[in-house]
């Protein structure tokens, strides 16, 4: 099956674009770069997250839930494509992870359908590559094993591609970026230097503001069915770690401790040929 590229020979302005998440850490950053390019946005949220940080012009805060039909629909409305950046609490247990995981994905994906979106692009994570030969490089080709892991964000992440795909196959196009540990604006690197890793660990990391403009650019240069690795740089913990207090215990584990705890350098060149990753 030959994989073909998003419809690029229309008006990005002349688009509505959904970013469901939109409060989040990829989310919000992602909202500023389709306003700075004067896209319009519509960006949800749910009530109990502020929408500090989305005032800016042609953006729609919507005040909704992926798990309320009705805030669903009305935020599903009018729209050409969607961003799906949303992630469960950090507050959840294992079986709540998952579970919300993949149920929230499969609403969204249904609303999809029934409301003639033309196209996804879904935040995923580096973490579903799963791990390779040491001292080789991951790439889109490595596939994360189910159950080989107690990280629940690794399973739930790896679970919601699957459900993905399932679309994909039925026809609707599905572009699935995988970011490294994120760096930069607004990212607190504190309980990742917590996990007390050894300082030699690899790790892969890439700047937020890059991610959301490869956000942008994967909605008309991502192919359906298609993962992106994004990083911009491979570097040890001891480097990554330098400046940010390792004393003291996490509250909860953060959401990307499988990406430190099981580092590895990866290979980005499909995001760089594919979608301009610097």
């Amino acid at each position: 099956m030959t994989i073909k590229a998003f419809e690029t020979d229309v008006d990005p302005r002349d688009q509505r674009f959904l970013v469901i998440g939109g409060t989040g850490l990829v989310g919000r950053h992602v909202v500023r770069e389709l306003a700075g390019r004067q896209w319009p946005v519509r960006a949800m949220r749910r009530w109990d997250s502020p929408a500090k940080g989305l005032d800016f012009p042609k953006v729609d805060v919507v005040v909704g839930d992926v798990f309320e039909p009705t805030s669903l629909a009305e935020a599903m409305a009018g729209v050409n494509a969607v961003i799906y950046c949303a992630a469960p609490d950090i507050d959840l247990d294992y079986s709540q992870i998952l579970r919300r995981s993949v149920e929230g994905i499969r609403r969204v994906l249904a609303a999809c359908r029934d409301y003639d979106v033309e196209r996804m692009v879904l935040t995923s994570s580096a973490s579903t590559m799963g791990r390779g030969v040491p001292g080789s490089r991951l790439n889109e080709d490595s596939y994360y094993l189910p159950g080989s892991s107690k990280d629940p964000f690794a399973e739930a992440k790896y679970a919601v591609e699957l459900e993905c795909y399932r679309y994909v196959a039925d026809g609707f196009p599905v572009a699935i970026l995988n970011p490294t540990l994120m760096v930069g604006p607004g990212v607190d690197l504190t309980a990742y230097a917590r996990l007390g890793v050894d300082e030699r660990q690899p790790v892969s990391t890439v700047d937020v503001r890059e991610v959301a403009k490869i956000h942008a650019e994967a909605l008309f240069r991502g192919r359906p069915g298609r993962r992106y690795l994004l990083a911009g740089e491979n570097t040890t913990a001891v480097e990554l770690f330098e400046g940010w207090p390792a004393k003291g215990k996490n509250e909860h584990r953060p959401r990307e401790a499988y990406l430190v705890e099981h580092g590895q350098w990866v290979d980005a060149s499909r995001a760089r040929e594919e979608l301009g990753l610097s």
